[in-house]
């Protein structure tokens, strides 16, 4: 009796340890198969529907401003006034026009088999070229001229070689930069009035520059407001300089004008500005 009361408490100790068993494994398997835990959230209602939300007006982003690579109209190099026009179609080979040349010349290459005597003839002046559109004499006058002999090569009137029609006699340039006309044309009517301080020597005066900004004028060429970019190292210099520009306008008691521009150049001057340069190096004593 006694050995059977043992084995039912070892089979109930055994069914009990079973049991636990399989409950912690459950346990340790729900555990980690990650179960997650839901969290509801409740949406705002506003009497039981839900709630409007403000509307957001943003403005949309236009198109990115992209100016021209103008820069500024600026006096740099002016033509020289000529009568150069614009030309049409392939560029053409020019050349000086020639004097009327005479050539004489002796064969001295081979000695003659039979001499003879060879009446005398007179030599034969070969025609000059000229440029047959020319009104005005010709340019045999001119020293220095080169001479061409290339036949292919057409005469040239030499106003029509150099210079521009829209230049001025006080120009250096021999080509035409076009927007920087008027400026070089500012630049040279505020030479005329600049003055010069008299203590100043002349290889100073040609290492001093200063850069003004010309900010507006007017249909007449009267300078309405500028401003000072760059000052040289000399004050005086740069007090001469803006003494000049003053003689241009009329609030500042100047009675002097500027060439009249046409309506491009004034609107492009009034939004964008003309720099002028006044270099000491072009202000002579």
């Amino acid at each position: 009796m006694e050995r059977r009361g043992l084995e039912k408490r070892q089979a109930g100790a055994a069914v009990v340890a079973t049991l636990l068993i399989h409950c912690s494994g459950g346990i340790a398997l729900a555990t980690f198969s990650g179960g997650h835990t839901e969290i509801k959230v409740e949406p705002k209602l506003c009497d039981g529907i839900r709630c409007m939300e403000d509307a957001r007006i943003s403005k949309r982003r236009g198109l990115d401003e992209i100016e021209a690579d103008l820069g500024i109209i600026e006096a740099s190099v002016v033509p020289r006034l000529g009568l150069k026009e614009e030309q049409k179609g392939y560029p053409k080979l020019q050349k000086y026009e020639q004097p009327e040349k005479i050539e004489e010349a002796v064969n001295i290459s081979s000695e003659p088999k039979e001499k003879r005597d060879v009446p005398m003839k007179d030599s034969k002046a070969k025609p000059k070229e000229v440029d047959k559109q020319k009104k005005t004499k010709d340019l045999s006058a001119i020293l220095g001229a080169p001479e061409d002999d290339d036949p292919r090569k057409r005469p040239t009137a030499l106003e029509k070689i150099v210079g521009s029609p829209d230049g001025s006699v006080y120009g250096v340039g021999t080509t035409e930069m076009k927007g920087n006309i008027y400026a070089g044309k500012v630049a040279l009517a505020i030479r005329e009035v600049f003055v010069v301080p008299p203590f100043l020597s002349e290889r100073e005066l040609k290492t001093l520059k200063m850069r003004i900004r010309v900010t507006k004028i007017n249909e007449a060429g009267e300078i309405l407001g500028f401003e000072i970019e760059r000052e040289s190292t000399n004050q005086a210099f740069d007090a001469a300089c803006v003494r000049a520009i003053k003689q241009f306008m009329p609030k500042e008691g100047g009675n002097r004008h500027l060439p009249a521009p046409d309506a491009t150049t004034l609107a492009y001057i009034n939004s964008k500005g003309m720099v002028v340069d006044l270099d000491g190096a072009l202000f002579g004593k």
